[in-house]
Formats: C-alpha cells, sequence, structure tokens
C-alpha cells in the first residue's frame, strides 16, 4: 500500500470527487511554469494575490522575498517558455484510456477540433496577455530551488510517477477546515513567517519546494478527518532547525516513504479537476496492480504561487 509520506502525496482515491475542497492559494502534485508577453505581469499577480485574500503587506512581503534571483529567474521562464513535452516534464506517459477520454471531453466542450493538430477554438484561448503552460520537469525545479532527497522508482505503468522520499523533518502548521481557502491562506503565511525569522534562532531559512498539504480521511463517513500544511526544513538545518515560535506551528520528522503522485499545471485548479487527477491517479496504480491506502492523500506545489505550476 501506499502511505501519506513525508508529504509529497499518494494515496489517492476514487471518492475525492465526493470532498468539496477547495485549494486556491497553492499546490498539486506538479510542476510548471506560465509564459506571458505582456509588461505588466507582475501588476496582474499583484491583481490575482489581492483577489485571493493576500494583504499589501503579504504582497510586497512575498514579491521581495527573493532567493538569489529566484524571482528574476521565475520571471525569465515564464517568458522563455519550455523545451520539454508534457510527457518530458511529468516524467510518464499518460495512459491511452486517460487521453482517450480527455479529448472526448475536449470535443463535447467544443474546445478542441478533434484533429491531430489540437487547435483549441477562439473561447477556450487563455486570457490577453498569456500563453499556454509550460512544463517543466521537477528534477530541474529541484536544481534551482531545494527539495527534500528522493529515489525514482522505475514503473513499468502509466499515468503517474513512483519516488522514494528519503526521511527528513518538515515544519507544519494545522488547517481546521480544509473547505475553507481562507485556511490555506493563514497556514501558509504561518509556516512563511517561521523561515522569515520566527523561530528561537531568529535566523531567515531558505523557502524550498514542494509545499505539502496533507489530508487524512475518515472512510466510514468520507469525511476529512486532519488537515496539515508543511515546508521542507532545508538540508543545512535538518541536524538542528530551530524550534518555531509562533503559534500552531511545529516540527515533525516523516520516515521514509514511498509515493506516488500524477502531475498537473495552471493555478488554482477547480474541484473538478482535482477530482480527475485523483480518480486517475488510483486508476492508474489499480491498472498497474497496485492497491493504495485512501485513506491519506494530498497535493504538492512545486513552483511559486500564481506563477503557474
Amino acid at each position: 500500500g501506499i502511505n501519506a509520506e513525508y508529504g509529497e502525496f499518494q494515496t489517492f482515491q476514487p471518492y475525492f470527487k465526493r470532498i468539496n475542497l477547495r485549494m486556491k492559494l497553492l499546490l498539486v502534485i506538479g510542476f510548471l511554469a506560465t509564459c506571458l508577453a505582456d509588461q505588466d505581469y507582475l501588476e496582474r499577480i499583484r491583481k490575482d494575490m489581492a483577489e485571493a485574500g493576500m494583504t499589501e503587506e503579504e504582497i510586497d512581503m512575498w514579491l521581495q522575498e527573493d532567493s538569489e534571483g529566484e524571482l528574476e529567474r521565475a520571471m525569465e521562464d515564464l517568458k522563455k517558455g519550455s523545451e520539454y513535452s508534457w510527457d518530458e516534464a511529468k516524467g510518464y506517459q499518460d495512459c491511452p484510456i486517460f487521453r482517450k477520454e480527455m479529448k472526448e471531453k475536449w470535443a463535447k466542450e467544443k474546445k478542441w477540433d478533434g484533429k491531430k493538430s489540437g487547435k483549441w477554438n477562439k473561447e477556450s484561448k487563455s486570457r490577453k496577455g498569456s500563453c499556454p503552460y509550460k512544463p517543466k520537469p521537477i528534477d530541474e525545479i529541484c536544481s534551482e530551488t531545494e527539495c527534500p532527497s528522493y529515489d525514482l522508482i522505475n514503473g513499468t505503468g502509466c499515468g503517474y510517477t513512483a519516488r522514494i522520499i528519503h526521511e527528513a523533518v518538515w515544519v507544519g502548521t494545522s488547517l481546521s477546515d480544509a473547505k475553507d481557502g481562507r485556511e490555506y491562506r493563514a497556514a501558509f503565511w504561518r509556516l512563511f513567517s517561521y523561515i522569515n525569522g520566527g523561530n528561537s534562532a531568529g535566523v531567515k531559512i531558505d523557502m524550498t519546494v514542494p509545499v505539502l498539504n496533507r489530508f487524512t480521511m475518515n472512510m466510514t463517513t468520507q469525511e476529512i478527518t486532519s488537515s496539515q500544511m508543511f515546508f521542507y526544513i532545508p538540508a543545512i538545518h535538518q541536524a538542528a532547525p530551530p524550534a518555531p515560535t509562533g503559534d500552531g506551528v511545529f516540527l515533525t520528522t516523516f520516515d521514509q516513504q514511498y509515493v506516488y503522485s500524477r502531475a498537473l499545471g495552471g493555478n488554482n485548479p477547480d474541484e473538478a479537476r482535482w477530482t480527475r487527477y485523483f480518480t486517475n491517479l488510483y486508476r492508474a496504480l489499480e491498472m498497474d496492480g497496485i492497491t493504495p491506502d485512501v485513506s491519506v492523500f494530498g497535493t504538492a506545489g512545486f513552483t511559486r504561487p500564481f506563477f503557474g505550476r
């Protein structure tokens, strides 16, 4: 089976569609960046952040928190696009049945012309000033921003990747309501305050990826019983991470675990999209003879919020 590992997630469930989760600020099992053509992109990001409920102070702090040119690098990624195909970036080929179902869905919604060209109709194009989301492999993202160490597991199945995530310390905080987008924003800022000096050593700690959300479900009632968000502690602090000083923030160690995941891009996936990806992950594992523990599941965001995934 599969455990909700250290936080990249894994056990997933066909019952996810029954959960009214609206994860608005961050997170996906995925990577990616967006390419943009207009000159006022940062202003658009500011607007998006404000609409997500962030204060001006939080927006300024987020945009100014730039480690070794991270913001400039992100902007360059957005502008230049990607040299990878989606399959190359995801690290797996999707299952033929999933591709067939998606084409049928697009055709039904009149978003695809049904030809090999794959042309989208005018109504389905992205908003003015942007171009389609461009994929970026996780290992490339992790070469720029620190990630927990892992080993990729070679598999024969389609539609998912498998990794062994090594034991590590993470900093976490709980969410009181997994259905409330404001809870995710508040949780993120509690953890961000910890790495911004809100710790016993008063030191700033580099931002890492992914940002993890972990959920535990009562399989009888289909209700979420526990929701938490985590940041990975950088390797330099793993041996003796400073204790959190903020309320509701804690350190925890995740044992080495197996993680199965699917990847998606874009900002703020809606509930229907989350449902499809979690369900297809479960289906892909079933087709490969793997039965995961669906009582624990989650999401992992590998890119800067509001810069696409």
